[in-house]
């Protein structure tokens, strides 16, 4: 670039250059010599030539550097002119090969990641199936002590039993027995070492896509391996034969196959009738979208919460999602973690939501319309839905009870295991045929538990293993129990001390469904009693909830959820005035108005005119921990005035946490979200007598009883904002 200053600019800027530095010096003489002579003239002079100067000096500065800026500007857009410019094919090509490079490495590594989870899983299970030829060998060894049992007992019996035809029987058990384990064992050591083959198939495999279009498989296969280990595991020893009468002429009768139960493995893997029997009792908490599961042991009377998990304790681990997968090929995957079914998502899977509800629905089909289930073929009628139920809850009693033989071995030693169970049933259902379907579903949910599964299940061959246990169902004496969800739930409030008798409500908030009830807690010369005035169950649970209300407000349903759980403020202004909300106090108030209304016609007062007493309000479950919820149930008193009919304020409360619970590592914070199994794990004869809406017959107050002040208020139909 050429020299934008000429020879004749340059000698100009050190004349003016040289000028201001002389003029400088002067000023200085100037002031010295006005000093001496008193005269201002010989400095003001001299300084004002210089600020001149530099006044001049300084625009020219400016000038000679603005057009230097200029110059080198010029110079860099004639440079860039001349850069080649990529076309926009060229720059899409280039970003595409670059997403192509990280998206395989990072496919890559997360898939052999995977792969190395799969291998150790491998590992454990070929260790299991080491186990599994043990307990063989000392099968073998029983039976040889049977044989010696035997030989002496046909010593003494020569004139009691037929000593062959006895002989012949053990003989062909003990060969049958012998048999089927050596099959099952062959059979799972073939399939283990097909999936290791295939695991090393997809370990020398670089494609990215085949690793994980492999994975899910495998991971359904190993699933289906643990199923069949626990089942060789549960059935490696047998019991002894039944001892044989010693008195003469007492004949050997066989038992009817009608009064052959299935029972639980702890069951038929004891060797001694002279054992404890330690009574261990489920609760299962049949949620909408998670099920909780606690256990009670009945030997010291305390519950135990499931978590699952055989490491560090995590909650999202405790809940298992009320979800069954039907695979392209059939097969039924139900009963895993949340973070197990992260490994099983597939576009091509249909999943099977609200199983509970969709049971519920067959019952009371006025509830039905509400939840809008989607139909899915194949699965839509009654015995299907009731199917999969029972799958679903299968899988759950299989869990838990591993869990608690893997986590709570002291509980076992030397005990024969005496099994039982309890499912929720929502209190609006009890009046219903509902129960009886829940209860019936538990049961057939506890006889396929204890069936040897020796192939992945499918929608059809369910339905043709449980049809042979249907028929049984009348004459098993099968320990399980449908039992009211809320009625379960307040056992924790009842079993402490800050409970007093009277009038309560409840609400419990879940996922999927918001549950309320009102109840008197009385007590009859010791004994606790418990009557319900009114239940109602409404899809307006947190996620369903979210749903709805992102529907009305045409807003995304992850920023309504972050509103309802108290992460953003967004829309909580549109939230409250939404029709949405309306709903959940529509049931909160119909809960509350029934339930009084019920215990005045029974000849109690809810409150007396003068006490200002307030209503107690409990609120649980896990939704019940936000402020939106508590803040839409408690403003409900006053948006649908219930002050005018004689309902006093609201005053909300949470459940005690019981002192008979071990959380297992879960934070006591979070007993709201186990409330119900608690109370499921305790049995239906050591609950409170519980009677239904159905049973709360009217009672006319008589002369001895007090009469309420406040008259009979109107009907609810007249509120206003119902």
């Amino acid at each position: 670039m050429s020299n934008p200053f000429s020879p004749r600019q340059t000698r100009r800027s050190r004349f003016l250059k040289v000028s201001e530095y002389t003029s400088a010096a002067v000023s200085v003489i100037g002031v010295v010599v006005s000093a001496v002579t008193q005269q201002a003239i010989y400095a003001t002079a001299p300084l004002s030539l210089s600020l001149c100067l530099n006044l001049v000096n300084r625009r020219r500065f400016e000038q000679q550097t603005e057009q230097r800026l200029n110059g080198t500007i010029a110079q860099l857009d004639q440079q860039l002119r001349a850069l080649p410019i990529p076309s926009e094919a060229d720059l899409s090509q280039r970003f595409a090969q670059l997403q192509a490079q990280l998206t395989v490495t990072t496919d890559q590594t997360e898939v052999r990641s995977q792969l190395a989870q799969l291998i150790e899983q491998l590992t454990t299970f070929r260790q299991q199936q080491d186990a599994a030829t043990a307990a063989l060998t000392e099968l073998q060894a029983q039976i040889s002590q049977l044989d010696a049992q035997f030989a002496s007992m046909q010593q003494r019996q020569n004139d009691a039993v037929d000593q062959a035809g006895l002989a012949a029987q053990i003989s062909q058990v003990r060969e049958q027995v012998r048999e089927q384990v050596l099959q099952e064992i062959e059979t799972v050591r073939q399939q283990i070492e097909i999936v290791h083959q295939q695991i090393q198939a997809v370990s020398n495999s670089d494609s990215a896509a085949t690793l994980q279009a492999n994975l899910s498989r495998l991971e359904e296969q190993i699933l289906q391996l643990q199923v069949q280990l626990r089942t060789i595991e549960a059935r490696q020893t047998i019991e002894p034969p039944p001892a044989i009468e010693t008195q003469t002429g007492t004949e050997l009768e066989p038992r009817p196959e009608t009064e052959i139960v299935p029972q639980p493995p702890d069951i038929l893997s004891d060797e001694a009738n002279d054992l404890d029997v330690l009574a261990l009792n489920l609760g299962i908490d049949f949620g909408t979208s998670f099920t909780k599961v606690c256990f009670r042991n009945l030997a010291n009377d305390r519950s135990e919460i499931v978590t699952f998990s055989d490491e560090v304790t995590h909650l999202a681990e405790a809940l298992l999602p009320t979800t069954i997968a039907i695979l392209p090929d059939g097969t039924l995957v139900a009963g895993l973690t949340a973070s197990e079914w992260q490994h099983h998502q597939s576009p091509d899977q249909t999943i099977v939501e609200f199983i509970k509800m969709r049971l519920a629905a067959f019952d009371l089909p006025q509830s039905s319309g509400s939840w809008q289930l989607e139909k899915i073929p194949g699965v839509s009628q009654a015995e299907a839905i009731e199917d999969l139920c029972a799958y679903y809850l299968s899988r759950v009693i299989v869990r838990a009870q591993a869990w608690i033989r893997r986590n709570k071995p002291e509980l076992l030693v030397n005990q024969k295991i005496q099994w039982s169970a309890n499912v929720g049933v929502p209190v609006e259902y009890c009046d219903s045929k509902a129960i009886d379907r829940f209860r019936k579903v538990l049961s057939l949910a506890w006889l396929l538990s204890n069936e040897p599964q020796t192939e992945a299940l499918t929608v059809q061959n369910l339905h043709d293993q449980l049809k042979p246990l249907r028929s049984t169902l009348q004459q098993a004496a099968i320990d399980c129990h449908a039992v009211p969800e809320i009625a379960a739930e307040i056992w924790s409030l009842i079993n402490s001390r800050e409970a007093d008798t009277g009038f309560y409500v409840l609400f419990d908030i879940g996922d999927g469904t918001l549950d309320g009830c009102s109840f008197r807690y009385w007590n009859d010369e010791g004994e606790k009693k418990v009557d319900f005035y009114s239940g109602k169950v409404n899809p307006l649970g947190v996620t369903a909830f979210s749903q709805v209300l992102a529907k009305e407000l045409g807003v995304a349903e992850h920023d309504i959820k972050l509103t309802i759980c108290g992460d953003s403020t967004r829309y909580v202004d549109r939230a409250k005035t939404s029709t949405a909300r309306n709903q959940i106090q529509t049931l909160v108030a119909t809960v509350v108005y029934q339930g009084t209304q019920k215990y005045r016609e029974h000849g109690f007062k809810v409150v007396q005119h003068t006490s200002n007493k307030p209503l107690d309000v409990r609120i649980a479950g896990g939704g019940g921990q936000t402020s939106f919820y508590q803040e839409a149930i408690c403003s409900t008193h006053q948006a649908r005035q219930h002050n005018d009919y004689g309902i006093p304020t609201y005053q909300p409360g949470s459940l005690p946490i019981p002192k008979d619970l071990e959380t297992n590592g879960i934070d006591q914070r979070e007993f709201h979200r186990f409330a119900v199994a608690y109370g499921l794990s305790i049995p239906p004869g050591e609950q409170p007598d519980v009677r239904l809406p159905s049973e709360m017959e009217p009672i006319q107050p008589t002369s001895s009883m007090q009469k309420d002040p406040l008259g009979k208020p109107p009907s609810y139909e007249e509120m206003r904002g119902s």
